[in-house]
């Protein structure tokens, strides 16, 4: 009863808009005293839960998604999506899952996407026709992509958490995305009609840096450096030459690199900012960090894990059935709860269970990734929604029309596809980790 007391102290305190660590320091310490219990194991979970060799990889791939999001490549890369599909119908609206992609394989977060393509591909669109209500649509549902592409921040949580390879999460990611983007296209092929007004040919406006008449063989000439990111951090893991922590370190040297010398956009002022809002943003993880894993533990060794498993293997022995039910509480989790919340809390307590039924931890992680990318745009805790919203200058009410057909007909089926064909998640892992 403490500990169900406990839970609803920290939902409730995370409604109120407390922050999100002090939240579950405070459930903790509700048990601790009103249960009885000590606080003996509290420092030494704290500290153990950041002393891993892995988590050092988490910050240096933050800090190469903030070298890259300032370095120009995303610049190329919008231009590299508007040469390749500026034939196709809608295939201007269809650039932002695609270059949603092409920045996931260099940022490996959803947010950072998400921003970026607000900033630079928002006002190209709307200047040529396109609704900025569908627009900023579009680029919070297309956020997700950022992260499903590898590198993966989520994934270097998950391995912490459940002790999974980090590098055939990487890998595990890579086949849903793909879907998940063709889902995309083919949603936007059928809806963007009643987005778009084509502006007539020399109406728009010629004063705008924003358009831009780049051919698309100079656009790939230009976006070769991008290219090459992602084949040395992915081709270095694989091949064996380093680690997934020390290709963050890679990454983040070439960064610097394209950015100063390269594309010569970013600047040796520019750089201090870059560790600082890095520091700022590792700095929050790494309250929430210890504080969630605090709570978690008490959960454990109280046998929350298996009682859950028993709870849910008591309304069915069915495995699918099974499956759909983990689907809902993931589903309804994310609407609450932000992704750091969802992997430290409710992979050790749906872990168990999901082995029971015979789901592996790789799959389990890909339907967690997508729940977390289907919760980040619906709210109240949808950050890509709120970002996209603000930075496209619309309103968050504005955007949920166009927003639906992207998650009943596009995120959904992937969450349901993952959940019911583990070949989609685990083929790719099972075929290069085992060469």
């Amino acid at each position: 009863m403490m500990l169900l007391l406990s839970a609803i102290l920290i939902l409730v305190l995370i409604m109120l808009g407390m922050s999100i660590p002090y939240c579950f320091l405070a459930g903790s310490l509700f048990f601790a005293f009103a249960g009885g219990g000590g606080l003996n194991s509290f420092a030494s979970t704290g500290y153990y839960a950041l002393d891993a060799y892995s988590m050092v990889a988490m910050p240096l791939f933050m800090l190469a998604g903030s070298l890259i999001e300032r370095s120009g490549i995303a610049e190329t890369l919008v231009d590299l999506g508007e040469g390749m599909l500026k034939k196709v119908k809608g295939g201007m609206g269809a650039t932002i899952p695609l270059v949603s992609c092409f920045f996931g394989a260099l940022s490996g977060s959803g947010l950072a996407t998400v921003t970026t393509l607000s900033t630079m591909l928002g006002p190209r669109l709307e200047e040529k026709g396109w609704d900025k209500r569908y627009v900023a649509a579009f680029i919070a549902a297309s956020g997700p992509l950022g992260y499903m592409i590898p590198p993966n921040i989520n994934a270097i949580i998950y391995a912490k958490v459940s002790q999974a390879s980090v590098a055939a999460l990487f890998l595990a990611t890579i086949i849903p995305a793909l879907i998940w983007c063709a889902a995309y296209f083919v949603i936007n092929r059928v809806v963007y009609t009643k987005w778009y007004t084509p502006v007539p040919e020399g109406q728009a406006s010629t004063s705008s840096k924003l358009v831009k008449a780049t051919t698309t063989s100079r656009a790939l000439k230009n976006a070769i450096p991008a290219f090459i990111m992602p084949l040395i951090i992915l081709g270095g893991i694989y091949g064996g030459i380093f680690t997934a922590t020390e290709a963050g370190a890679v990454a983040c040297l070439y960064g610097l690199i394209v950015g100063l010398f390269i594309y010569k956009v970013l600047k040796i002022k520019d750089i201090w900012k870059v560790f600082l809002d890095t520091g700022y943003t590792i700095g929050t993880l790494l309250m929430i960090f210890p504080m969630t894993m605090i709570f978690t533990r008490i959960m454990v060794t109280n046998n929350v894990p298996a009682m859950i498993t028993n709870f849910i293997m008591g309304i069915s022995d069915n495995k699918y059935i099974i499956i759909l039910i983990i689907n809902v509480i993931l589903f309804i989790a994310g609407f609450f709860l932000d992704a750091n919340v969802l992997l430290l809390v409710f992979v050790p307590l749906l872990l168990p269970t999901a082995t029971a039924i015979g789901v592996s931890q790789i799959q389990l992680a890909v339907i967690i990734f997508v729940a977390i990318g289907i919760g980040s745009v619906t709210p109240p805790m949808s950050m890509c929604l709120f970002v996209a919203a603000r930075l496209c200058k619309v309103s968050v009410n504005d955007i949920v029309r166009p927003l639906i057909p992207f998650i009943l007909f596009g995120a959904l089926p992937v969450m349901l596809l993952v959940s019911y064909v583990p070949f989609v998640s685990e083929w790719l892992p099972s075929l290069i980790m085992m060469r």
